[in-house]
């Protein structure tokens, strides 16, 4: 009784990857990358970029390492911070972040996230490109934004150091459900 449980169990198994494959539906993960490495930071409370970091990692199985600043940014509020900000672009003082942990360029394809800051990479993104040789693997951006994202994707791409720059994506954080649709199609249009 038994052996006939675990081989109906086996032959509905087989049936069912049979029906998704010949109806082109993925069954779990599908990754023609490679080894993959999502580099991202966040700053939001919203987590917006770790939010779309996941939703790639769920779609190529990428390890997923953030980028920090080794000393925390100071706690200002919304004003505050923008001003601090400003002055921090202006003399170009890049904060050093820690330690990745890993090497980018022993990976096959490298995803970067980034908050859009004044129109640019942020700040823990713009000293990882400044740092980091990525060893000429391809390179991707994907950038939140909750305003001024039109020219991230250009400045990103003139800042990346030994990488072949893939088509990257920039958007603002609307519904959730929207924004998972664009970036499974982004990604799967990098395959």
């Amino acid at each position: 009784m038994r052996k006939k449980l675990v081989i109906g169990v086996a032959l509905v198994c087989v049936f069912l990857l049979a029906i998704c494959q010949s109806t082109g539906r993925q069954v779990g993960p599908q990754n023609d990358l490679g080894r993959v490495l999502i580099l991202y930071y966040t700053w939001s409370e919203h987590g917006n970029t770790e939010n779309a970091a996941r939703i790639i990692q769920g779609l190529t199985n990428a390890q997923m390492v953030k980028v920090e600043p080794a000393t925390p940014f100071p706690e200002l509020n919304t004003n505050e911070f923008i001003a601090w900000g400003r002055g921090q672009r202006e003399n170009r003082s890049w904060p050093e972040i820690k330690d990745l942990g890993v090497d980018p360029a022993s990976y096959d394809f490298i995803f970067i996230g980034t908050p859009v800051w004044y129109g640019d990479v942020s700040f823990p993104i713009e000293t990882l490109l400044l740092n980091t040789d990525f060893g000429g693997r391809p390179v991707a951006c994907f950038a939140m934004a909750n305003s001024n994202e039109r020219d991230v994707l250009s400045l990103f791409n003139s800042k990346v150091r030994n990488g072949q720059v893939r088509e990257g994506i920039a958007f603002r954080m609307q519904d959730e459900t929207e924004v998972e649709s664009k970036i499974t199609q982004w990604v799967r249009g990098l395959y």
